[in-house]
């Protein structure tokens, strides 16, 4: 929630208030969206000047679905007679200092900022669970990390949340350095250092220097919370005047997981450690991803001062997130594992390690079905056939869908697996007909030879649209 006067005073000699009544300055709105679907009662509209779709065409929309108020350019006409709209020069701009005006009306809130190459929402969701056992705690909205959703997020921001987990995302160098202008966050949590979007940083080296920048706006009395396990983020404690808490499986990690046993896909049992404190957790996320995503829930719990038996007892209630790992009925009786949300290489073959030593009938076979990682530039051959020759030894066959994806099936037939194994359909992103065609095929294949016994796996970046391929196989 914010009030008028949070903009007002953010944008001070910038903005105009048009309505036909006097509004009070105290007027609260509960939230911000720049999508007029999602507005309820309450809410302020952020109209947007995007390269397709004005958004000040739908202002009138917005009000009719319960705004009371739009933050714009222009006014617009056919408006209810207390309507406010707020005319600015620039409304990102405006967002960013409204968003940054409320949080300094709440000094006592700890914010905690996450990125990474992979895990970030989850990691997210994870942490924000684990907080709530301790106070009222904000989360960003689904995966809200950009220069949009960012502050739209911290408009959400309640007087009794006294945590904010936000996640934050960059795809250019500066990009999480500017986001810290409209908030710096208390705590920074670091998850992994990959390829994702290595099309626009050119480099793994700059993608590390990006996701640095996180830890660097720190001041001395924050905490970096590291991964230690990956050597790039580990070597950002050399970034940061902050705190050092790291958590990993490493023996130097200050919060670390041993003795790990169980199942790999439904949830693997370890001890968690810290300062000369134990405690057993059960956890119902899969894979070593799961553990580290718990890892670094349970550090963030700890520097928050819960004992550790708490935060043990809050990782058990973790359970995968929507299309990120979850566990659900396959074609002819077999488990199907939804992981369609986004994929990277680092991402792919962690799914798929953790299928190959999953509990499972010793007649049953590993099925996975990829689309096209996007946002790779020149890499994307290389990242789609290094990725096949690893699924090789991983899983028994693979369907892929796209354009690059048949680099995915190159690889693995190099690899050494059987060409009957695989299957490629051709498709163009641009060409929605043509790839939910593609899906279908998938399908047909599916359901023509998956076994009751089997594991399938769904995975591709977000732009494929993979739950449409699931809808099919549950049809």
């Amino acid at each position: 929630m914010f009030t008028l006067d949070d903009i007002l005073q953010g944008n001070a000699g910038k903005a105009r208030v048009v309505s036909r009544t006097t509004p009070d300055p105290q007027l609260v709105f509960r939230s911000a969206h720049h999508d007029n679907r999602q507005i309820e009662p309450g809410d302020l509209f952020i109209a947007l000047k995007g390269a397709r779709v004005d958004g000040h065409r739908f202002i009138p929309a917005a009000a009719q679905a319960g705004a009371i108020g739009a933050l714009c350019t222009e006014e617009a006409p056919d408006v209810p007679a207390d309507f406010i709209q707020i005319v600015v020069p620039d409304v990102v701009e405006a967002l960013h200092a409204t968003a940054r005006t409320r949080t300094q009306r709440q000094p006592e809130t700890t914010y905690i900022g996450i990125t990474g190459s992979n895990g970030k929402t989850s990691t997210k969701e994870a942490i924000a669970t684990v907080l709530n056992h301790l106070a009222p705690t904000l989360k960003t909205l689904a995966s809200y990390n950009t220069e949009i959703g960012f502050p739209l997020t911290l408009l959400r921001l309640e007087p009794q949340h006294r945590y904010a987990v936000l996640e934050m995302g960059a795809q250019w160098v500066g990009e999480l350095a500017w986001l810290c202008t409209i908030k710096r966050p208390d705590w920074s949590v670091i998850t992994n250092v990959g390829t994702s979007h290595i099309e626009f940083f050119g480099s793994q080296e700059r993608i590390a220097q990006a996701k640095s920048e996180l830890v660097q706006a720190l001041t001395p009395e924050g905490i970096a919370i590291l991964n230690y396990d990956d050597p790039r983020v580990r070597a950002m404690s050399q970034r940061t005047q902050a705190r050092i808490l790291s958590y990993g499986t490493s023996e130097d990690a200050l919060v670390r997981a041993s003795e790990i046993s169980g199942d790999m896909l439904r949830g693997q049992t370890f001890t968690l450690s810290y300062q000369g404190n134990h405690s057993r957790v059960q956890l119902h996320i899969p894979g070593q991803h799961g553990i580290t995503i718990a890892l670094a829930a349970a550090a963030v719990g700890l520097a928050a001062g819960m004992p550790l038996a708490e935060v043990a007892s809050a990782l058990e209630e973790l359970k995968a997130f929507k299309r990120r790992g979850e566990i659900k009925a396959g074609p002819n009786g077999s488990t199907l594992i939804d992981d369609s949300y986004n994929a990277n290489r680092q991402s792919i073959l962690a799914i798929a390690k953790t299928m190959h030593e999953a509990h499972m009938d010793a007649n049953g076979k590993r099925w996975v079905v990829l689309g096209d990682i996007l946002e790779l530039g020149s890499y994307s051959h290389d990242e789609h056939y290094n990725t096949g020759t690893e699924l090789a030894h991983l899983v028994d066959y693979v369907i892929a869908i796209g354009e690059q994806a048949r680099y995915f099936v190159e690889g693995a037939v190099a690899a050494g697996m059987s060409e009957d194994h695989t299957f490629y359909f051709a498709a163009h992103l641009d060409n929605p007909a043509e790839l939910e065609a593609a899906k279908q095929a998938a399908a047909n294949i599916l359901r023509e030879n998956v076994k009751s016994a089997d594991l399938v796996l769904l995975k591709a970046s977000f732009g494929l649209g993979m739950d449409t391929l699931l809808a099919m196989l549950q049809a």
